[in-house]
């Protein structure tokens, strides 16, 4: 079994820390994703609190007013919150920031390594047509 060169093990090692970073990448993303959901649970459990002792006057002047929210999306999009809501906007963008980033970082990282493999590759191609162009 021959050898491999440089940039093959380059390229393999490349891959490997690809599918690493991507790994954890992911493992990352589920674990904020946990995070966001256990927040949510606690932000329904104070406003189910905080509707317990305002009472049924509170409760229906709450249902015409602004009520606070415990949906992640729209806390996330907006500013200003503070408390439980605060805290799962914050975990929220983590979460989004994670989902979107960890598979282009993997992405980079196979690429980048990829990138002696090509170049050789590529120099082979042309040194091939170089002497097929010149007869040797």
């Amino acid at each position: 079994m021959p050898a491999l060169d440089g940039p093959t093990k380059v390229l393999i090692g490349g891959i490997f820390a690809g599918v690493l970073v991507f790994g954890l990448g992911e493992l990352n993303t589920k674990r904020r994703e946990r995070r966001v959901e256990e927040l949510q649970k606690a932000c329904v459990a104070e406003k189910q609190t905080e509707a317990k002792n305002q009472g049924t006057f509170s409760a229906l002047t709450s249902i015409f007013t602004a009520k606070p929210t415990c949906d992640p999306v729209e806390l996330a999009s907006s500013n200003g919150y503070v408390g439980v809501q605060g805290e799962l906007a914050a975990a929220e963008q983590e979460f989004i920031w994670w989902d979107k980033w960890a598979p282009i970082a993997a992405i980079a990282v196979a690429v980048v390594c990829s990138l002696p493999w090509w170049w050789y590759f590529f120099l082979r191609r042309i040194r091939e047509l170089r002497e097929a162009i010149t007869g040797k």
